[in-house]
């Protein structure tokens, strides 16, 4: 019996380094409180906003805004300069858009309604490409900016990576269940 147990228990370990290894993503609703809207003197710089944060690849921007006055494009650099609504690369309508920073590269975001671009709703993102590197340590599963509202609810907004936890959590209890059961018998 005991040599059974030590062998569920050196399965138990192995599926628990795995699980481990998962990169979490942290959740940012961009403008926080303000969301996605045009700037005012009270409201948000969205620049300043993300230079406070250190954004990592897998992090999630969450857009909140009226979709009857605003919208989100993606953009090149020279369009995000020129505020170019024309050619986005990634058009966004919803009014509740998760993006995910899938790599290091800059990312330009503005508003693509006429004249709020120029207005201050535009957004320039940094990724730090390491995301959950050795040299990069281990984020919590869900970290909210230091600018986040307390009436949002980013369990609610992130269902993509929470698709990819439970995937790996199915995978790690599926791992357990066969090594328990080749360990059996």
């Amino acid at each position: 019996m005991s040599f059974v147990l030590s062998k569920s228990a050196i399965a138990l370990l192995l599926v628990m380094a795995i699980v481990s290894r998962v990169s979490f993503a942290a959740v940012y609703k961009v403008g926080d409180d303000a969301g996605w809207s045009i700037p005012n003197a009270q409201s948000v710089n969205y620049n300043a906003w993300a230079e406070a944060i250190d954004f990592h690849v897998g992090d999630i921007l969450s857009f909140e805004y009226n979709s009857l006055f605003h919208s989100v494009l993606e953009v090149s650099r020279e369009d995000y300069e020129s505020c170019n609504t024309q050619s986005p690369m990634k058009s966004y309508t919803t009014g509740k858009d998760s993006i995910t920073l899938e790599s290091s590269d800059p990312r330009y975001f503005i508003c693509g309604a006429p004249g709020h671009c120029q207005m201050g709703m535009k957004l320039e993102i940094s990724t730090n490409g390491a995301g959950n590197s050795p040299n990069v340590p281990t984020r919590p599963m869900l970290q909210l900016s230091p600018y986040s509202s307390p009436g949002w609810n980013p369990w609610l907004e992130s269902s993509a990576w929470q698709l990819q936890l439970a995937t790996k959590l199915v995978i790690a209890v599926a791992a357990l269940a066969i090594f328990s059961i080749g360990f059996i018998y």
